[in-house]
């Protein structure tokens, strides 16, 4: 796929109340010779992006942000002249990657250059390319430092067909590796729940020749099964290498396929993770009979010509089923993961010893939790979430109604050990944004005069 640095022509929006404040361009949308053409996207310096309900009687969603210095202002497309245009349709907003945020829009901006003259309808929105396809959504790569966009479009394979045009993918859980390359699966809620999920790789070394390539693929029926467990389908480390579909492995270079059965003799099914640092592949799978089970964890490496692998730790088990989704989850304060496979078990990562635990830790694979660096927070009612800590396994309850607050998002951030969270404070009926410790310590960081927040992403 060929990606352009973005010229981008723009959308026809009329601003509601306070765009005149903020700087936001009102387009006439008719007769096309005022259209602004947009390059970017205003984020430099932004710590969140939030989007809120509409004051007026309309239902969309407005979408703002908070820079580093707490100035609030308008997301909003930058035009060539400079003028910002309010951002529309949007869909989802991740943050990916030190450099780059992805953007996705139920269709997409009018692509053209310079000297084209871009095309709206009677209600002042741009009109699509009809020669090009869009069924399942657009996204876009924004360059947090130049703010410049990018889109993401290409000719790919997904199942048995090849697709032209434009798609819209999950940031939601975005790998970047060591050379810059982010890997992204198809965005389900625009393409549907009965999608099988596909892995894509961004190439991201040449930005004005950005390529993207379908990369690993699912195709396990057991996919739409077990949704109460948080399992990851894709484990991808700083090489490239990819663990998926619970049984295969694909290099950083080529397209040879490995299976699990390679690296842990007798195993067809099982689980990927890595190190801290991301270096490092393992696999786990139970191996062996009925009545002689096992748990195996196998280290793989990559000597250029293929993969390797070591198995480094063993342990009898007192549950056998082979076909059964195995999850893991690093513990910061041990170096070590923890394995759910029928029992709990910690795999430590400095000697690779392998023991059982006693504690109840099924609260960390539960779909509704949310796992920080230091525990893992399950929402079990409308405000109240029980958290279990990474240290000990010990459990506490926080209800936030106790601290006047209705809770209405939640989120984690890479690395943070904070659970983020935008509510709404009955006190000064003012809508906030905060932060829960592993104590259950809660922190307000900001406070908005907006109605609603609907979703809220904190940049990097």
């Amino acid at each position: 796929m060929n990606i352009r640095n973005l010229i981008l022509f723009g959308a026809a929006i009329f601003m509601a109340a306070c765009s005149d404040e903020e700087g936001i361009d009102r387009h006439n949308g008719g007769n096309g010779n005022d259209s602004p053409v947009l390059v970017g996207l205003n984020i430099k310096d932004a710590k969140y992006i939030y989007g809120s309900e509409s004051n007026t009687r309309s239902s969309s969603v407005q979408y703002r942000q908070i820079k580093k210095d707490g100035t609030d202002m308008i997301l909003g497309w930058i035009t060539e002249k400079g003028d910002t245009v309010e951002v529309k349709n949007i869909t989802n907003i991740w943050d990916i990657n030190e450099k780059y945020l992805l953007v996705n829009t139920n269709s997409p901006i009018k692509l053209e250059e310079k000297e084209d003259k871009p095309k709206y309808d009677g209600n002042g929105y741009p009109l699509l390319d009809e020669s090009v396809e869009v069924f399942f959504g657009v996204s876009y790569l924004i360059d947090k430092q130049t703010e410049s966009v990018f889109e993401i479009k290409g000719h790919v394979k997904i199942g048995e067909h090849f697709y032209d045009g434009y798609f819209a993918l999950d940031g939601s859980k975005a790998i970047t590796d060591k050379n810059g390359n982010i890997y992204m699966s198809i965005d389900k809620s625009l393409w549907g729940e009965n999608i099988k999920p596909i892995l894509f790789k961004i190439h991201t070394q040449d930005q004005s020749d950005l390529k993207i390539e379908s990369y690993a693929e699912i195709n396990s029926e057991d996919y739409f099964y077990n949704e109460d467990m948080k399992y990851d389908w894709f484990v991808v480390n700083s090489q490239g290498t990819c663990f998926y579909d619970k049984r295969y492995i694909r290099p950083s270079s080529g397209t040879r396929q490995y299976t699990i059965g390679q690296f842990i003799k007798g195993s067809t099914y099982g689980a990927g993770f890595v190190s801290s640092d991301k270096n490092d592949l393992y696999l786990t799978a139970i191996g062996g009979q009925e009545n002689d089970s096992y748990l195996t964890v196998a280290k793989l490496s990559d000597n250029g010509n293929g993969l390797q692998g070591e198995e480094v730790a063993e342990i009898a088990t007192y549950f056998y089923e082979p076909n059964y989704k195995i999850c893991t989850l690093w513990n910061q304060f041990k170096n070590s993961t923890i394995i759910w496979a029928g029992d709990f078990y910690e795999f430590n990562m400095d000697d690779y010893s392998l023991t059982k635990i006693d504690a109840d830790l099924w609260g960390f694979f539960q779909k509704n939790s949310y796992t920080t660096t230091t525990a893992s927070f399950i929402q079990n009612s409308v405000d109240k979430l029980n958290i279990v800590s990474l240290r000990d396994y010990s459990t506490k309850t926080i209800d936030l109604a106790n601290e006047g607050i209705d809770l209405r998002n939640i989120y984690t951030m890479e690395g943070s050990e904070f659970l983020h969270f935008s509510g709404f404070r009955y006190t000064d009926s003012q809508s906030v944004i905060g932060t829960i410790d592993e104590n259950g310590n809660v922190a307000i960081s900001e406070t908005l005069p907006v109605n609603t927040i609907t979703t809220i992403i904190q940049i990097k």
